[in-house]
């Protein structure tokens, strides 16, 4: 019986991955939204460690893809990724309740993978945000279910948060909530460290650090059918992005399973104030952080957008549903405990036993198109290959500079890639540094970008002057045209005098500015980044290394009594 509790778990768990992912068998990348996958993400590139002219949105999350790439090929580690992260996502969510029934721990695993906000980020292509929502219930593990703290599970489950700005404070609130007890003031210096890259990175960008306050607006929470907003926000839904919502949000039927599932969540949340308030702090807190600032943009829009534009950093609250995954583990380990009270309630009739089945079905029943890709809307697409060919030339090329694609827009929806949305690809398909537009269109209206470099570009884009020049002053020495998007003839006219590289096949046209210089770094922020990202790194060996260790001492602990003699263990 004892095997079967705890191989029943991880195997649930798995399957629920494996019914996501199973588009994902296939070959091809996986490209939407801001889920940008390339066959080689170069090193050497200074923006992957925090040195490049914008804000640091994917530090450290593209250094972990580059350096995971550098050992096995790209298209496995992002399978990998996402796998294990939904896997381990469930898993910690049993975990919160291991001291309670199996079927406790089935629903709340059930309801950790299989719920609107993971559907809705896996669309967005917001794969650094389900890492970090994977590592919240063991950030709060290591705290609330020992007297003695697990700081080396802390540190990990904190570098999982770490891979972007929000989802680092998002793990330093959840940290603080569960660890006050234990020293909060330790988890700050531990999450300072392993978000130490960009941190530091985001104040050498300090006078860039502020966004355009229309943002605020455009990134409202919307309601999902007949949920409304407030209803949205709390069945973990709302996204900004209506494109994203599944279809089975709209109908009626998940604003009723939403009130069943509700319902036992309420009488979760009365069981656990008394029998487990500890625990129930430590999810309780931050959750109600991440409504907040969910509802943000739709109760005070005017707050959010002086936020936005006077806090340097503020801008990781534009977007206030992602702030969801701080309720995310709340509303799980709620739903698990609150089918087992029902339960034991109506323990003498015929719904004691079905109750904890209905809690781990409900939430399947809810969202029936999160499987399977999400509905096929999340599946492998595979590269032209022009794009190849075109890498392959620039690297040949004794071309000074750096890159700039055109169009100059953010997102593309190629052909070739079913017509999903998708940030260009070039940003960080070329072996040098890349210039894209940070500017975004949503809904018609355009946010503006913080990148000095791309805004000044732009400009020069735009004017009437001979635009070869002003992109050599800039360090621009290569310009690939993606001439299968929007407007591309437009550009194409205006490269006209440049010497055109010859690449194979259609969709990209590389050409080469005269006279460019590829700008360099400063030394000493060089310095600075280098001992930031040692110092991260040693933090993460280290917890490790405890990990390890404790693994280790467990399972000689475990052999030892097999050792002794009859007479010792006399």
């Amino acid at each position: 019986m004892r095997r079967w509790r705890t191989s029943v778990l991880p195997l649930w768990c798995a399957a629920l991955a494996i019914v996501i992912g199973a588009p994902w068998l296939r070959g091809g990348y996986l490209l939407s939204y801001d889920m940008v996958w390339v066959p080689r993400l170069d090193l050497d590139r200074p923006e992957v460690w925090g040195l490049g002219t914008g804000l640091p949105r994917a530090v450290p999350s593209d250094a972990v893809v580059g350096l995971l790439g550098a050992a096995l090929p790209a298209v496995l580690v992002q399978r990998l990724v996402l796998l294990i992260a939904l896997f381990v996502l469930g898993l910690g969510m049993a975990r919160l309740l291991r001291h309670r029934s199996v079927a406790a721990q089935l629903a709340a695993a059930t309801m950790g993978i299989w719920n609107p906000y993971v559907a809705e980020r896996l669309v967005l292509g917001q794969w650094p945000v389900l890492v970090a929502l994977a590592g919240l219930p063991w950030l709060v593990r290591a705290f609330v279910e020992d007297d003695a703290p697990r700081w080396s599970i802390a540190v990990l489950a904190l570098a999982a948060t770490a891979l972007s700005p929000a989802t680092g404070v998002m793990g330093v609130v959840m940290g603080v909530a569960a660890a006050w007890r234990h020293g909060a003031v330790r988890l700050l210096l531990l999450a300072a460290l392993v978000n130490g890259p960009w941190i530091v990175s985001g104040l050498h960008h300090v006078d860039i650090a502020r966004t355009d306050p229309a943002a605020a607006a455009l990134f409202d929470l919307q309601g999902e059918g007949s949920l409304g907003k407030l209803g949205s926000a709390l069945t973990l839904g709302g996204v900004w992005n209506t494109d994203v919502v599944p279809t089975s949000r709209t109908l009626l039927t998940a604003a009723v399973l939403a009130v069943l599932l509700g319902a036992v969540m309420i009488v979760g949340l009365v069981a656990m104030w008394f029998d487990d308030r500890r625990l129930l702090s430590a999810l309780a807190v931050p959750g109600g952080v991440g409504l907040v600032v969910a509802l943000g943009g739709w109760l005070a829009p005017d707050l959010v957008a002086r936020v936005v534009e006077d806090v340097p950093a503020g801008g990781i609250v534009r977007d206030g549903t992602r702030w969801l995954a701080l309720l995310v583990p709340l509303e799980a380990v709620a739903l698990g405990v609150g089918a087992c009270a029902v339960a034991r309630r109506l323990r003498h009739t015929s719904w004691a036993s079905a109750l904890p089945v209905l809690a781990i079905v409900l939430p399947l029943a809810a969202l029936p198109d999160l499987a399977f890709g999400v509905g096929a809307r999340v599946e492998p697409t595979t590269y032209p290959t022009s794009w190849a060919a075109a890498r392959e030339t620039i690297e040949k090329s004794s071309v000074p500079g750096d890159i700039l694609v055109l169009p100059f827009t953010a997102y593309r929806r190629p052909t070739w890639n079913d017509d999903t949305p998708v940030l260009d690809p070039a940003g960080r398909y070329f072996d040098r540094t890349t210039v894209t537009n940070d500017a975004l269109d949503v809904s018609g209206r355009t946010i503006a970008g913080e990148d000095p470099r791309a805004a000044r570009i732009g400009r020069d884009l735009a004017g009437d002057d001979d635009v070869l020049a002003r992109l050599a002053r800039r360090g621009i020495g290569i310009v690939v045209v993606e001439t299968d998007a929007l407007d591309a003839e437009r550009f194409l006219r205006r490269l006209r005098g440049a010497r055109e590289l010859q690449v194979a096949g259609d969709g990209l046209r590389v050409f080469a500015i005269p006279d460019a210089q590829a700008q360099p770094v400063d030394a000493g922020d060089r310095r600075i980044m280098i001992a930031t990202w040692s110092v991260a790194g040693l933090t993460l060996l280290l917890a490790l290394a405890g990990v390890v260790r404790r693994r280790i001492e467990r399972i000689r602990s475990s052999r030892l009594p097999e050792r002794m003699s009859p007479a010792t263990r006399d």
